[in-house]
């Protein structure tokens, strides 16, 4: 754990490890691969991205494609997340440095 405090925040971790639940939710209980029930699931968990994520929490409506349901989306919003993240530091730093870009 201390060394993955290197690189991510503990809420970058916790939400992380949300996401691994809620995906291996999806492949551990069969009964969530039913249309119905895994659609309300799918719903569920749309909800909570977009509590944890924001505006790019919505990517989990792909899950709704026919198709990707097989595709982890909650892992794949985190490390989206964590990289819309990271780039808008990185640039408010890059633009500190240096002042406007021309």
């Amino acid at each position: 754990m201390a060394g993955a405090l290197r690189w991510f925040s503990y809420r970058e971790l916790i939400n992380l490890i949300i996401c691994i639940f809620l995906d291996s939710l999806d492949y551990i209980i069969p009964v969530l691969r039913l249309p119905l029930i895994g659609d309300l699931f799918d719903i569920f968990g749309l909800a909570i991205a977009f509590v944890l994520f924001g505006w790019i929490g919505l990517i989990s409506i792909l899950e709704f494609v026919p198709g990707l349901d097989i595709l982890p989306m909650s892992t794949v919003n985190w490390a989206i997340w964590v990289y819309s993240k990271r780039s808008k530091e990185w640039f408010s730093e890059e633009r500190g440095r240096f002042g406007r870009f021309k």
